[in-house]
């Protein structure tokens, strides 16, 4: 009888109840075993292809993207202007932002199983200029967007600004990736590959995509896109939208190109597709002095 009564409980009351069992497991683990700064991050299995948090309504404004500015907003800051930046800069400016709910980097993750090979492949990363990148400080403060899809929450709310904003301009954006953890990006990295892997065929690879532990979708904060009803994001209407003046509409909303068309020695090769979040202020604050007359870059 109890197994059939189990039987007929509907799925997405199953699933609901995984989830739930999954993240009380998750809470009880992390009052029991406290991991000190620098520890490895544990990723749970649930956020890899199950939501560990429910489905996300429009920020409230504790989830508003990232800024210092003190209430009321600078009363000219709709007027604007962004400044234009090189794709190193771009590049830069990512890694040097001030994001919160990020790990301090912990020991490099596994990519072949092979310990020799692996080193191999993150000597080639480096020289081809990808970084290391965190993971999450706490998954929980993850968002659920769409299909499984999660982000940090201030990458949440700008994302949602985005795709109505580009909505408002005739363009349907198509969120088609967002965080991936160690595990994900190596099925990502190894998919195309047969084994035995051979060290030739991983160079090789490194040039479309970044191994585990370098993949800037680690951090909640980046983003893979598409317009509907094109193949190639580069060659579309809603990337020339988004991309006219050095990336002033993404800029808008706190977004800046991943991978740069002139971004030089950065890892892959260029990725229209791919886009990170980093706060309007950063984008307007990237080429002031740290104290200065500025009311929006003041410290």
């Amino acid at each position: 009888m109890s197994l059939l009564v189990s039987a007929e409980i509907p799925s997405s009351r199953w699933r609901r109840c995984r989830w739930a069992i999954a993240a009380l497991a998750l809470g009880l683990a992390s009052l029991v075993l406290p991991q000190p700064l620098g520890a490895t991050v544990i990723e749970p299995a649930a956020a890899v292809r199950e939501p560990i948090i429910g489905p996300w309504a429009p920020p409230p404004a504790l989830d508003e993207p990232v800024s210092r500015w003190q209430e009321p907003a600078p009363a000219d800051v709709d007027s604007l202007s962004f400044p234009h930046f090189t794709g190193p800069e771009f590049n830069e400016l990512f890694t040097t932002a001030s994001l919160p709910n990020l790990s301090p980097l912990s020991a490099s993750p596994t990519i072949t199983d092979s310990a020799e090979m692996d080193q191999q492949i993150r000597t080639e990363a480096v020289e081809r200029g990808y970084q290391r990148r965190p993971l999450p400080a706490d998954y929980a403060r993850l968002r659920l967007i769409d299909d499984g899809l999660t982000l940090q929450r201030p990458a949440a709310a700008a994302w949602l600004a985005l795709e109505q904003d580009a909505a408002e301009h005739g363009f349907e954006l198509e969120l088609n990736s967002a965080y991936r953890g160690h595990r994900y990006q190596r099925t990502v990295f190894l998919r195309p590959l047969e084994t035995p892997y051979e060290l030739e065929d991983l160079a090789e690879r490194l040039k479309m995509s970044a191994p585990p532990g370098y993949s800037k979708h680690h951090t909640g904060y980046a983003i893979d896109i598409g317009q509907a009803g094109h193949a190639h994001f580069g060659s579309s209407p809603a990337y020339e939208w988004m991309s006219a003046d050095n990336f002033a509409n993404a800029k808008q909303h706190g977004w800046i190109p991943s991978y740069p068309p002139d971004g030089g020695r950065q890892g892959p090769v260029p990725e229209p597709w791919e886009f990170t979040y980093v706060g309007v202020e950063a984008i307007l604050c990237f080429h002031q002095p740290p104290v200065g007359d500025d009311p929006l870059c003041a410290v």
